[in-house]
């Protein structure tokens, strides 16, 4: 009898994500499939040490923050590219398309897909003997829309469909194939305190359960809520200074999407919740190439994330270029012997 490769392997490539190579740590991300979804896009964002629910002010904000659609005048476009897990294999990749516009006098939709290819698999009879090749992936499908709410505040919701294709056929005496199916909503909410300061919050990924095999064997999505802030610090003609933190905390426990939400805070001693707490920090700092504010400028950008059960602490660097209508923008992630050492993300902006 023929059987592939064993899905469980490929799932270990999504889980090296949240992992060191020198140890698998316990962390609730473990329990959940598809961890694809918290690939974070855009080079700016990931320079910028992920703290960008507060901001998310260009095309990834179906992703980031649906809410903050609704501050958005232009139609633009964004592209992500990155080698995924450089320091794991040389076949995987991310790539990330995006595109908002503004409806007038009707809030704003924002629409992307986020595919995450996993490679060439090698199938294998029960004597471990190739029997061919097939390629895994993810993806997923989103269509999001914002609106203001109110003077300050605005609102958004997301809606995606996620597919898994991690094999063609099942492996041994496994039913089904390693395919599995499911969607989920985000929602978003962005308040503008002040002119430089800006409040945001999501939560993400909130959607039923997908099974590669079974329902009984069906994994949570990764769902989360992230709050943060955003304070530009400088403000003027030629130079912006921009700060922005983030608190990131997983919701993922053993019960439905919706009891997950509760049940997610009180699954661990509370001195342990509060460890599931990831702190993602970044700046920016803009320097203006035109006499019209924000039509070309050269930016610099530095952040960190520190994941405190994952034990995972993540400098991150990056540039910026913008001339009219187009940015390109280049982060770097270091973080020593993890799977994301020396990961470099590539992101085009388009803005008409």
């Amino acid at each position: 009898m023929k059987k592939t490769s064993s899905i469980l392997s490929i799932l270990v490539v999504a889980l090296c994500l949240f992992c060191s190579f020198e140890k698998a740590i316990a962390t609730p991300e473990s329990r959940a499939a598809v961890l694809f979804l918290l690939i974070e896009p855009g080079a700016r964002a990931i320079a910028m040490g992920e703290s960008y629910v507060a901001i998310a002010d260009d095309a990834t904000a179906s992703y980031f923050n649906p809410a903050a659609l609704a501050g958005q005048n232009k139609k633009k476009i964004n592209f992500t590219h990155s080698k995924w897990l450089p320091g794991l294999a040389d076949d995987l990749s991310y790539e990330f398309l995006a595109y908002s516009s503004p409806l007038e006098g009707w809030g704003n939709i924002g629409l992307n897909v986020a595919l995450l290819n996993l490679g060439e698999q090698t199938r294998t009879d029960e004597r471990g003997n190739a029997q061919g090749t097939f390629r895994s992936y993810d993806v997923a499908l989103s269509a999001a829309y914002g609106a203001q709410i109110g003077d300050n505040t605005s609102a958004g919701i997301g809606l995606k469909f996620i597919r898994s294709n991690l094999a063609d056929q099942g492996a041994g005496i496994e039913r089904g194939k390693g395919v599995g199916n499911s969607f989920a909503a985000d929602l978003g909410f962005q308040w503008r305190a002040t002119s430089n300061f800006t409040f945001g919050a999501a939560l993400r990924n909130l959607g039923p359960k997908i099974a590669y095999i079974d329902a009984s064997q069906a994994d949570p999505l990764p769902q989360h809520l992230v709050i943060g802030t955003a304070y530009e610090v400088v403000d003027t003609q030629y130079h912006d200074v921009l700060l922005s933190m983030d608190l990131y905390k997983p919701l993922i426990a053993d019960g439905s999407f919706v009891s997950n939400l509760f049940k997610a805070w009180a699954d661990d001693p509370m001195s342990d919740e509060f460890k599931e707490i990831d702190l993602h920090v970044g700046g920016e700092y803009k320097y203006g190439l035109s006499a019209q504010k924000d039509d070309a400028f050269f930016a610099l950008r530095a952040g960190y994330s520190l994941d405190h059960d994952g034990e995972l602490n993540t400098p991150t660097f990056g540039i910026g270029l913008k001339y009219n209508r187009f940015q390109i923008d280049v982060a770097y992630l270091t973080g020593e012997d993890t799977p994301m050492q020396d990961n470099t993300r590539f992101s085009l902006n388009l803005i008409f």
